[in-house]
Parts: structure tokens; sequence; C-alpha cells
């Protein structure tokens, strides 16, 4: 990749302030560190502040670099305040004008005179396309992120130099709002996450495996994930044979998702059947997935499906709703079921938690033809798509 005289800065905004209220990282922030762990060696790290962004050192970058890596694998690592406070004391920098920016978390997009910035700086950004749920499911987001997003997509469509959708689902959403909008899409090329990271994660140390058949899901406990679904297909599954197997859902807590945290805490059927893990680090979900009987994926929207693709990527079988964007990924491989059948989700529980479930190994036949995205292939054709902008 030929970048001429341009410095290349990843913003990395989004996964400080994450960090720094001890969250765990979440799909966006595994693809923003993704890019960095790709482009630490060459790049800056850049910081917004307000109105005001800054880049750091290459020196402070790479520190900072390793610092946010450290973060992704749960390893031992210097807390970060003592950590920014040591880089607050390195000289800061302007962003260079005429630079390369990636700003895969959509920081900052929505401030206002982030566009006359880039313009006056000559800003080459490049975006991650990840979704457009607040604009199309705006019931299943906090109040205003459809206004926000909206915000974000018109400093993308009207300013950026490069767009990357994680999927065709994703880019083909994109264009209907640029022609609705009526703006011209910026070059977009269409690159599948890689799911290769979980297989390169630490043997699992502290995790102690569960003896008994359990399902997962995985993902930010909050109404679009579809976490009430499977507790109703619990307390009914629950209702009908004494002997179910376990759920474990592993995700952090989002938003307008109190009354499923309370289902959780007072409902006595679900506390003898269902196991919570609010921070799991990548050994500790690489454990889980191992051995699960299954991954259950009934979102009611998604951009991608990152750990549905993962999932597969570990050979474990994946029930999910019949979105779209999970056939793009997925194909035919993991058993699809509309969340308004009940009753077929409930006798696909039944049998994948049988030992020689025959739809179980069905799918684990189909899986063995899978290939699954990884990041290399991610890159590579990211760094093509880069070189000819």
């Amino acid at each position: 990749m030929n970048l001429g005289d341009r410095p290349l800065l990843i913003d990395v905004t989004r996964l400080i302030e994450r960090a720094r209220k001890k969250r765990m990282p979440t799909g966006v922030d595994r693809v923003c560190l993704a890019y960095i762990a790709f482009f630490h060696h060459r790049a800056q790290a850049l910081m917004q502040h307000g109105a005001i962004a800054v880049a750091l050192s290459p020196a402070a970058s790479f520190a900072l670099f390793a610092w946010l890596l450290a973060w992704r694998e749960g390893k031992p690592h210097p807390a970060l305040g003592p950590t920014m406070a040591w880089l607050a004391r390195l000289p800061l920098r302007p962003v260079p004008k005429g630079s390369w920016v990636l700003n895969m978390g959509h920081s900052g997009l929505d401030r206002r005179g982030y566009g006359a910035w880039m313009a006056r700086k000559q800003i080459r950004l490049l975006v991650m396309a990840h979704d457009l749920i607040p604009l199309t499911h705006p019931q299943f987001c906090r109040p205003g992120e459809d206004d926000r997003h909206a915000a974000r997509l018109q400093v993308i469509l009207r300013h950026a130099a490069g767009i990357v959708s994680n999927s065709q689902h994703t880019a083909r959403v994109l264009r209907h709002y640029a022609q609705q909008w009526g703006v011209t899409l910026p070059p977009i090329s269409v690159i599948p996450l890689g799911a290769n990271h979980l297989r390169h994660a630490p043997p699992p140390a502290s995790h102690e495996p569960l003896s008994a058949p359990y399902f997962l899901m995985v993902g930010t406990i909050e109404p679009r994930k579809n976490h009430h679904f499977v507790l109703d297909l619990w307390r009914e599954w629950k209702s009908r044979q004494a002997d179910v197997s376990l759920l474990v859902v592993i995700g952090q807590v989002g938003w307008m998702c109190e009354d499923i945290l309370e289902q959780l805490r007072a409902d006595a059927i679900l506390k003898d059947s269902v196991r919570v893990l609010h921070h799991c680090r990548d050994d500790c979900l690489w454990a889980y997935l191992q051995s699960a009987r299954a991954l259950l994926f009934p979102s009611h929207e998604e951009g991608y499906g990152l750990p549905l693709v993962e999932a597969l990527a570990l050979g474990i079988p994946v029930i999910a709703s019949p979105l779209p964007v999970f056939r793009e990924i997925a194909g035919d491989v993991p058993d699809y079921i509309e969340t308004s059948d009940t009753s077929a989700w409930l006798a696909a529980l039944s049998d994948h938690s049988l030992p020689d479930s025959p739809m179980r190994q069905g799918q684990l036949e189909r899986l063995r033809h899978f290939s699954p995205p990884t990041w290399e292939q991610h890159f590579q054709q990211f760094t093509e798509f880069m070189s000819r902008l």
C-alpha cells in the first residue's frame, strides 16, 4: 500500500472512552482494535476532545496501541489513568494536513464542525459502515440515536474518501439513504469482517467447563438482540419438562433492558436454568463456545453478526433468525427459524440438546464446507481498496 507522503492516523477516541469506563470490547470495538493490530507499526493515534483533535507522536502512539491491544486480549496491563497521564506529558501534535484518518468507530462524526475540520485539514477519511439500525429500526435504540446516526451518515456521505461496508446488506441500505438524501455515494467496498481472532485466544485458564449441556447467547443485553424471546423460550421449555439444558448469556448491560435484568434477578425458573456473564474475556468466550450445543442468535436486525461467524469458524452450530445478512455471510449452514414460531424453536432446542441430535449432526455436516472470512483476507482487500482511492 502506497500512502505517498500522507500520514496515517487511527481515531482511538471511542476505545479510550470505553476502556476508561472499564467496559469490555463490543463488536464495533473489536473491529477498531483489529485495525490497530494491523496498522499499529505504521500509524499514529488520533484523539478528540470536544472540538479539538490531536495526534500522538509515533512513540506515544505505539505505547497506546499496545495498551489497547492488551485490553482486547484481557492481559494484565497498567491502569489506564497512569498510562494516559504519561501520554499527556508527551508532546501532542496538530493533525497533519492531508492525513489519512481511519475512523472505524464513528467518533465525533455527529459533532458540528467535523466536516469543516476535514475540509480545512484536507483529511482523507476512511470509515466502516457497521449498520444503519438507528434509522431503520429506531425502536431498538436509545432516544435521539436516529438523529445522531443521520448526522454521522451525512458527514460520511458528503466527506469520506472511502467507505468499507461489512456486508452487501449494509451497503444496500446505505445506498438507499444516499439516494433518498440526494447525495453521491463515495467509493465503497464490501469487505466481510474476519472471524479468526478467537482461534488465537489463549487457552482458558480460569474457566470451569459446564458438565451439563448448555446453549449460548452472545451480545450486549439490549432489545434488538431479543433476549426477552429466549428467556420466554426457557420458561416455556421448563414448563414442559423438568430437566432442560442451561442457557449461558454472555453480554454487557446495554440500554432499555431493565425488564430483562429484573426478570433474571427475580424469576425462580430462570435462576435455575440461566447463567449470566456480564464481563467475559476472549479466553472465557472461547471456552464457552467450544462446549456449547449451539449459539442462539434470534436478533431482530443486524448489520453483520460477528458472533455467528466466530461460532461457525470454531465449528459450533448456530440457531438464528432468518435475517438476510445471516444468509449472506453464512449461507444455509445455520438452522434458521422465524422468531414467530415458538414451537419450532423449542423443537430445535430439544433436538440440539440430545447427544445424538439429528438436527445438530446435519448442521455439523454443512459446517464442514463452510469457509469463514479471515482478518488476513479483510486487510488484503482493504489495502487494495485504499490504494485505489
